[in-house]
């Protein structure tokens, strides 16, 4: 396999979903961080008249007591699983819900290597998110393809989402040995220490108005944060020799080069951040929320070495400048439905509510900044490669 090398960042917070709560009988503040702790490590320290006041504790299911009773006998070089940075928010509602344990005060981590503890972003949902536009580009801009796809989508009644990738990647469903992906693979990401912080999520409406349900989550830090964010290797690698055999091009049916995939990826997170930025950001009137994301976006040098915001508007974008060296993409939680389907076929449902997904809905799931900003969208990742 040929593998690419790119440093990349994220635009805006990302998380990646795992599974994994934590709640305040397992961690504590200490200034401006969450020490996470494991209980049981500390129970296995404690001595013999510590461990029967525990045993005691616990028979009087007293929670506010036993969480006390953990904190007060936390000692960092024994028991500690790493400390993350958290908001000024969070610190004041975890002290002001501290004095009454009966209600929930969960918070959503990030995947963790089992071993060493480090925060990763696993490469399957980089993947994922290329899976999801070279589909979209199978689908929509080429040619030979985009005919063939459409009809074939058109004609089905039951499972289109099937039927949309089968058309897209000339395969069946069950025909894994045909899947073009086989050829491509996206490394773990491991991040710098201290590359996350919690905040509290969200729900903004196009009215302006927000959720009051407090919603706790870890997250990568952003150019929305800072200037200078946390940086991080990204290796993408392609079986270009493979994809090249003429037996297995005629297997497979579609062939995938770097070149393509990087146009693949950017005609379409482009597009939906275009299209998120118009219905939510005030794009046209260039209001508070698109001036604040705008700011984010890469920046290039024209040939007369005036600097300029790379965004669709400007012809930069569609320049082989820009097109052979960055990735856009959108990974993690709060995507949305758009972001992880294609154009111009989209037909989702939503459970909760009971009824198609129509356009892009009323609300979004946004990240509360601490830095004065506009609330700010999830998931946006440039990626730049090492030339």
């Amino acid at each position: 396999m040929k593998s690419y090398r790119f440093t990349a960042e994220a635009l805006t917070p990302i998380h990646i979903g795992c599974g994994l709560e934590i709640d305040p009988t397992e961690f504590t503040l200490k200034g401006d961080r969450l020490m996470r702790f494991s209980p049981s490590l500390i129970i296995d320290n404690l001595h013999h008249d510590e461990r029967s006041r525990f045993l005691a504790i616990l028979d009087r299911a007293d929670i506010k007591e036993i969480q006390n009773f953990l904190r007060s006998h936390f000692d960092e070089s024994r028991h500690g699983l790493g400390k993350i940075e958290v908001s000024e928010q969070f610190s004041q509602e975890f002290r002001a819900r501290i004095s009454n344990p009966g209600s929930q005060f969960r918070v959503e981590m990030m995947p963790r290597n089992n071993h060493s503890g480090r925060v990763y972003i696993p490469g399957s949902s980089l993947k994922g998110a290329i899976r999801t536009a070279v589909i979209n580009h199978f689908t929509n801009q080429m040619p030979e393809s985009r005919h063939k796809v459409h009809d074939a989508v058109r004609a089905e009644k039951r499972n289109k989402a099937r039927v949309l990738e089968e058309a897209a990647l000339n395969r069946r469903h069950n025909e894994t040995h045909k899947d073009l992906f086989r050829f491509i693979h996206v490394d773990d990401i491991i991040l710098p220490d201290d590359a996350t912080r919690i905040d509290r999520v969200l729900n903004y409406k196009v009215s302006g108005t927000e959720s009051a349900i407090p919603m706790w989550i870890e997250r990568l830090k952003s150019r929305a944060d800072m200037q200078n964010p946390p940086k991080f290797t990204v290796i993408l690698r392609i079986n270009e020799q493979a994809m090249k055999n003429e037996m297995v091009r005629n297997e497979v049916g579609r062939t995938l080069d770097l070149k393509t995939l990087m146009h693949a990826c950017n005609h379409f997170y482009w597009q939906r951040m275009v299209s998120e930025g118009d219905c939510f950001d005030q794009r046209q009137t260039n209001g508070d929320g698109w001036s604040f994301i705008k700011k984010l976006f890469p920046k290039g040098k024209t040939e007369d070495g005036k600097i300029v915001t790379i965004e669709p508007s400007t012809p930069f974008w569609n320049s082989p400048e820009y097109q052979r060296k960055r990735i856009l993409l959108r990974v993690g939680r709060f995507c949305h439905f758009e972001s992880l389907s294609v154009d111009h076929l989209r037909e989702g449902w939503n459970i909760q509510a009971r009824r198609p997904i129509k356009g892009m809905g009323s609300s979004r799931t946004r990240c509360l900044l601490e830095n004065g900003s506009h609330l700010v969208p999830f998931g946006w990742m440039v990626l730049m490669i090492d030339l």
